[in-house]
């Protein structure tokens, strides 16, 4: 698979704590607002298995200016025990209306070991 750097929220990042994704993505315009069309999906590799903790949400905050910090789409609570090297996290779907600027938004439930890593990052819906 090819991704696009611009297009990456996390690259491999070491999740311990809540945290904002590494990558702030800039779409150019307050009101971007993707339109319909071909529907984009942010999508989530497990790098390093999730040894510890409880559980893991992640939250699409998008806002019209840096940080974002209003919540566009979350995730139910993930348990620790499912975030396995290269498991199965669902996409969430880029809404059609947005706000110039996006991260995601990682909150731990629990005490994360510093082995814990995820990639996010921005592709088609297919």
């Amino acid at each position: 698979m090819i991704i696009d750097d611009k297009l990456v929220f996390s690259d491999k990042q070491v999740i311990t704590v809540t945290a904002a994704s590494a990558k702030i993505l800039n779409f150019g315009e307050v009101n971007a607002n993707l339109g319909e069309g071909t529907p984009l999906v942010i999508r989530f590799i497990v790098e390093v298995a999730f040894a510890t903790g409880t559980s893991l949400q992640i939250s699409l905050q998008h806002g019209g200016s840096d940080p974002p910090s209003t919540v566009l789409v979350s995730l139910p609570a993930i348990l620790t025990a499912a975030l396995t090297k290269g498991a199965y996290i669902p996409e969430i779907k880029i809404p059609d209306k947005h706000l110039q600027y996006m991260r995601l938004y990682y909150t731990v439930v629990g005490t994360y070991d510093t082995g814990s890593a995820l990639t996010a990052f921005i592709s088609l819906d297919r």
